[in-house]
């Protein structure tokens, strides 16, 4: 995972928390919206009901009141006249009765002249008072029961409520009673307590007028209309206004010095007077309020669970952000930067006007020492070379552990001596690692160098893979060379590095063309000259004329896989020829091919080997098998194991290259080989001293003893000859006796057919 990855990853994580926080809110903002809606329903459901019971309150008194002026109106109207002075009397003893629980302070009756005649609970007396300029007088003198507005008392200081029922006889109205009540009365029903004292009653006017304030109110200063202070909206006025004119009721939110009220407005069904209760929003709402703090609560936990969890996330992200930046970036067994830092880093490196060496080194048998000392020992050399390059790494350079045991440096150049010095010091430092304790070990190391000269680059800077490709080049052509272990890039690694991707892509299609053809070169035995066999040897003729030796295309198809079609073409080829000689009756003479080491690790190429001689029916006699000293010594059991197989169906095995790597004489006893090659170049060096002939004997008497044919090639002059006689080698090959032929001129000159 790159960084654009993990920033997109911690971009969708934030953008799921906000979309999930945004989802809360809003279900959160319409749960609450409906709280508020059902909480608002319910105080105005809960008001009306208290506020209707106090009108009923209000409605029953005005009721008994006027019912008792009635029954006085009907005992005033039986008399036909009405005569105010001579009822007072009676009127007098009337109020005298009721007002224990009516509590009137004047009665009096109204001529329809609108003369009053009025007696006082105490006894005073008003005569003609003239009383035309009162509204519910001349109201009550039409025929309708009326309750006057607030008003002041004519006869003494004081607001009161006059009430007037007409006297009526033989169908018309004769007259009318009045009675004069204090405030009080009504006062004390909506001063009662309501929700504990928090709510408050008064009584107004269709244009918000008080008639009757309680002593308990929201705000303690005289107002005349109660929208004359707090904090009410002129939309939320004209509404309860037009509510009230309508005659219905009204229900809305009152503000006063931050505290909010709901209120409520309902028809006394008293001339246009309305009761007005006004209770504060926390009492009516505190059990909503608690469930709409318990929502909030939950829903601030929930999405704090959310941020939390968004936390970790983010935290587990930006954790494995730099785990995987270690891991992208980092070498985890030495801690040094590794080759995708190195290649992201390159680019700007050499952008500075510096001429750079970019080196590749490698740890020549960094197998042996996993293998011998153990792998920790192995791990710890890696940490000990990342150290040393570490320690040896100046400003503006760069060290990187590339695989396994290569590592490379990007250092400044100046000049191939002073490059090499520094090299070689860097060698001695990683060579004071002990690899075991009182056991000298010399860790040989390969160094591979691009030369990058800021000139050159400023015309076309290298790319990474470019760079590193030229140093990998040179570190290949010097590797496992203890003796000369720094290589420089230059043109001809190039050249053959592009020849050996030339003869790669080449391959395949060359063997389908069949441009690979069969050479044969003779060997002769060394007693007598005649004859022994012949040695299958490729040459590539290239489809444009172009020759290929085996030492361009041989290295190549080890290293990429394709000697073993290669040699099973031979095998076939060998195969071919020998049943065409045995068709056509020439002398027949067997011939080796060799064969690379994959076949003695694949058991199945031995079932194709079969196949191949059943298909031209020769016998397998004719064919040996060459497999060289290094196959045998790397997994002696196995190999083994097959060559008795082959030697079952008939094949004979020969050693090919013998004296040319760390050759083993007790090989020579553990396998069933019929013949022993020994390798040119052993041959030239040993025979060249009397202790190296002496080696050379005894190889030879050894193979001789355990009954295997010795073979030495490369025999290029009569000295050689000689010596080889001398020690009683068997078959002798080489331009001495031939060079590898065309099979056409073998048969010719060899074979004389």
């Amino acid at each position: 995972m790159d960084r654009e990855d993990i920033k997109k990853q911690i971009t969708i994580a934030v953008v799921l928390v906000f979309i999930v926080s945004v989802i809360l809110i809003l279900t959160g903002s319409a749960i609450n919206l409906s709280i508020r809606g059902t909480q608002e329903r319910e105080a105005q459901k809960y008001m009306k009901e208290i506020v209707s019971q106090y009108k009923n309150i209000i409605a029953a008194q005005t009721e008994g009141d006027l019912q008792a002026l009635e029954a006085a109106a009907a005992f005033v109207g039986d008399g036909g006249a009405v005569d105010g002075k001579t009822a007072l009397p009676y009127l007098k003893d009337y109020l005298d009765a009721v007002n224990g629980s009516d509590d009137f302070i004047r009665i009096g009756i109204v001529t329809p002249d609108c003369l009053g005649y009025y007696i006082d609970a105490d006894g005073g007396e008003h005569d003609g008072i003239d009383v035309g300029d009162e509204e519910f007088v001349r109201s009550a003198l039409s025929g309708r029961r009326v309750i006057s507005d607030l008003t002041e008392d004519r006869m003494a200081e004081g607001a009161v409520i006059v009430y007037g029922v007409p006297i009526a006889h033989g169908g018309k109205v004769i007259g009318a009673v009045t009675a004069t009540r204090t405030t009080s009365n009504l006062a004390d029903i909506i001063g009662r307590e309501i929700f504990g004292g928090a709510a408050y009653l008064h009584i107004v006017d269709k244009e918000g007028n008080f008639i009757l304030r309680s002593s308990h109110a929201v705000i303690q200063k005289p107002m005349g209309n109660l929208f004359d202070d707090g904090d009410v909206t002129e939309e939320t006025r004209q509404s309860i206004l037009a509510d009230i004119k309508n005659g219905g009721d009204s229900f809305a939110s009152f503000r006063y010095q931050g505290e909010a009220y709901w209120v409520t407005f309902i028809p006394l069904d008293l001339n246009d007077w309305q009761i007005f209760c006004l209770v504060p929003q926390t009492f009516l709402n505190h059990n909503i309020n608690a469930i709409f703090w318990v929502f909030l609560c939950v829903m601030i936990c929930i999405i704090l669970l959310f941020l939390i969890l968004f936390l970790y996330i983010y935290s587990l992200l930006k954790k494995e952000h730099v785990t995987l930046q270690v891991l992208a970036y980092k070498d985890v067994l030495t801690g040094a930067d590794n080759r995708n830092r190195f290649v992201t880093e390159l680019p700007a490196l050499l952008q500075a006007p510096v001429d750079y060496a970019l080196v590749l080194m490698n740890v020549s048998g960094f197998k042996f020492v996993n293998e011998f000392f153990g792998f920790e020992r192995g791990n710890e050399l890696l940490i000990h070379i990342a150290g040393v390059l570490n320690g040896n790494i100046g400003e503006g350079e760069r060290f990187y552990r590339d695989n396994a045991d290569r590592f490379g440096m990007l250092i400044h150049f100046d000049g191939r001596e002073a490059l090499t010095g520094r090299i070689r010091k860097i060698h001695q430092e990683i060579n004071r690692y002990a690899a075991a304790p009182n056991q000298e070990y010399r860790i040989n190391c390969n160094f591979g160098i691009h030369i990058m000269r800021a000139e050159e680059r400023t015309r076309q800077c290298p790319s990474p893979d470019v760079a590193i490709n030229g140093a990998l080049l040179a570190l290949n052509s010097v590797n496992g060379n203890a003796s000369n272990p720094i290589a420089f890039y230059d043109e001809a690694i190039h050249e053959k590095a592009r020849k050996k991707v030339e003869i790669a892509s080449q391959m395949h299609a060359a063997l389908e063309n069949r441009e690979f053809h069969m050479y044969l070169q003779p060997k002769y035995y060394l007693n007598d000259k005649t004859l022994h066999s012949a040695e299958a040897l490729v040459r590539w003729y290239g489809a444009d004329g172009t020759i290929h030796y085996p030492d361009e295309f041989i290295p190549v198809f080890e290293e990429n896989g394709f000697i073993t079609e290669l040699d099973m073409y031979m095998l076939e080829e060998a195969c071919k020829k020998v049943a065409d000689w045995t068709r056509k009756g020439y002398e027949v003479r067997p011939v080796s091919v060799n064969q690379s080491r994959i076949f003695f690790y694949d058991e199945t190429y031995l079932d194709k080997f079969r196949q191949i001689v059943d298909r031209y029916r020769i016998d397998p006699s004719m064919i040996i098998l060459e497999v060289t000293e290094s196959v045998a010594m790397s997994n002696l059991t196995q190999v083994k194991m097959v060559i008795d197989k082959l030697h079952a169906m008939g094949f004979s095995i020969s050693m090919d290259d013998f004296g040319s790597g760390y050759s083993s004489l007790n090989t020579l006893k553990d396998l069933d080989i019929a013949e022993l090659k020994l390798d040119k170049e052993f041959l030239s060096e040993q025979s060249t001293s009397r202790r190296g002939r002496m080696i050379i004997e005894s190889v030879i008497h050894l193979a001789r003893a355990l009954s295997i044919t010795t073979v030495a090639e490369g025999i290029e002059d009569q000295a050689q000859l000689e010596f080889l006689e001398s020690i009683h080698c068997d078959i002798g090959q080489g331009y001495y006796f031939a060079k590898p032929m065309p099979v056409e001129e073998f048969e010719r000159t060899i074979l004389h057919v």
